[in-house]
């Protein structure tokens, strides 16, 4: 596994960039929609468009440290991220350490992302504004795929019935096959002339089957389904996958989030974030 860094001087004081590490109403402005975070209590995160991370915090200090573990949409690999604050002269060094990347390239991604995240978290707190990104406009996510699975995933995402079965009644094309790599185009009737595009690529990482799906062209939609249909097909997407799955309680996590608010209740706070 991987960990990667990111370090941002933040203009004031601890006490002050704790309340937005650990007040939910503070950190929906920069990073996600939570019930409740507390020390070693269960946490969900909701970023927006059915994008979620589930887990635990593991780690409370206040104004010191704050620790989680988690995983995304509560599959494939868990994640171990800390942020940690020292006191400056000139206000708050904040640096979050992200333990869990399997790739070199996840690592990339992550570091990024985290430094991205640091200076919304600046501006947030620093002009009081919310700063949280609107959606995603590719739906990702990694399960690990069980022992003796991995073919029988092969065949499902090679068979257009399976997509029509597993994924809400969609139409697949399924293109030639490159490599390790899986790729279909995909249509519904609600989506009017619009095709989605789908690409799985199957992995296997120091003796480890995963799956990496990402499925693309939901900003193509009508802007009233866009972001209702992508939130929509991340429940979808994970209970078609959790059959392949070790982790099983991906569909548990993934109907969970579904179902913990109405739909029109979602489309209008994530459609509020800046």
């Amino acid at each position: 596994m991987y960990t990667v860094v990111a370090q941002r001087q933040i203009p004031a004081p601890v006490e002050k960039v704790w309340d937005y590490l650990s007040k939910p109403e503070l950190l929906a402005k920069w990073f996600a929609d939570t019930l409740h975070i507390g020390p070693d209590a269960p946490v969900c995160l909701e970023t927006a468009a059915g994008d979620f991370f589930s887990g635990r915090v593991i780690e409370w200090d206040p104004g010191i440290v704050l620790g989680l573990r988690w995983k995304f949409i509560g599959c494939g690999p868990e994640y171990e991220v800390r942020f940690s604050l020292l006191r400056r002269k000139e206000g708050t060094e904040l640096t979050v350490q992200d333990r869990g990347a399997i790739t070199v390239e996840e690592a990339e991604c992550l570091r990024v992302g985290w430094s991205e995240f640091l200076m919304r978290f600046e501006k947030a707190l620093v002009k009081n504004v919310n700063t949280r990104f609107n959606w995603r406009k590719a739906l990702t996510l990694t399960i690990r795929v069980a022992d003796t699975k991995q073919e029988q995933l092969a065949a499902a995402l090679n068979d257009p019935r399976w997509y029509q079965a597993a994924l809400a009644g969609v139409r697949a094309q399924i293109h030639e096959p490159h490599g390790n790599e899986i790729a279909a185009t995909v249509t519904h009737d609600a989506w009017g002339e619009v095709e989605t595009r789908v690409c799985v690529r199957l992995k296997n990482i120091r003796g480890i089957d995963y799956a990496y799906v990402a499925h693309e062209g939901w900003s193509e939609l009508p802007a009233r389904l866009a972001e209702a249909e992508r939130t929509r097909f991340v429940g979808i997407w994970v209970n078609a996958l959790a059959d392949f799955s070790v982790d099983q309680s991906c569909r548990r996590a993934s109907v969970a989030a579904e179902t913990r608010k109405p739909l029109d209740d979602r489309i209008r706070i994530h459609g509020s974030c800046s």
